[in-house]
């Protein structure tokens, strides 16, 4: 069944930047009612001015549980809240040979249990509710291991694990899960690399890939698909196999 944009409150949790913020606009011009969360005003802000009487810009850390319960409590307040995207993400490259204990609990803190403390708020009255969607920006870097994403694929992992367990307590009901799982987009994050990227996309062809994949109400949103689905493939060989191909890639 298509998604009705117009009808839908969402809570966009990491919408300053990148990704978030082409979301963010897809959404407002798609008629949704939007609340942008982050720790940058300015953007946030922007995406406000787009249409003042559908879009609440309201700041949160999300390491900070109080901060986050006071996000929480401004979008609910708005309007209920019927879809919570969490696009929240930190990461730095690194190899297991120069690891950074403090990279990967930011990276951890950040990508998976600013996840964790978002759902803790939305779930229980989507729950009572019996409505509502939970959506979660995983990466490829969780499908398998890969060279130089210590900490942050161990983090976007056991975020998809998370997007797996919610879809399966949650059957029967009416509050769907969606993991979205992208390949490289341009952003300030893959900046960050030092290395070929494949099947590199924009972010605006990313919102593209996303918006669809939610309104088809699909759980696995993985794009773009040529790189992906060679990924998931790969990810389905031997261990012997698959370290000594990715090893020599």
């Amino acid at each position: 069944m298509k998604r009705d944009w117009k009808g839908e409150h969402i809570w966009l949790i990491g919408a300053s930047h990148g990704i978030g913020e082409a979301l963010a606009i897809r959404m407002i011009e798609a008629g949704a009612t939007i609340s942008v969360s982050g720790r940058s005003h300015a953007p946030l802000e922007a995406l406000e001015t787009r249409a003042p009487e559908r879009v609440r810009c309201i700041l949160c850390d999300v390491t900070d549980d109080a901060s986050l319960m006071q996000a929480y409590a401004q979008a609910q307040s708005f309007r209920p809240i019927t879809m919570m995207l969490y696009n929240a993400g930190a990461y730095e490259p690194m190899s297991a040979r120069d690891f950074d204990l403090a990279h990967v609990q930011a990276m951890i803190d950040v990508n998976l249990m600013g996840a964790v403390r978002a759902v803790h708020h939305v779930l229980p009255d989507m729950v009572a509710r019996n409505h509502g969607a939970i959506a979660l920006v995983g990466s490829v870097a969780g499908f398998r291991g890969l060279p130089r994403a210590m900490g942050y694929g161990l983090s976007k992992a056991a975020l998809i694990h998370m997007a797996e367990n919610l879809r399966i307590d949650l059957d029967g009901t009416a509050i769907t899960t969606h993991i979205i799982n992208p390949g490289f987009v341009k952003t300030r994050l893959t900046d960050k690399n030092h290395f070929p990227m494949p099947c590199m996309i924009s972010v605006d062809h990313a919102a593209t890939y996303i918006m669809k994949g939610l309104s088809r109400g699909d759980y696995d949103i993985h794009f773009p698909k040529r790189f992906t689905y060679v990924l998931k493939t790969l990810g389905l060989l031997p261990h012997r196999a698959y370290f000594s191909i990715i090893n020599k890639l």
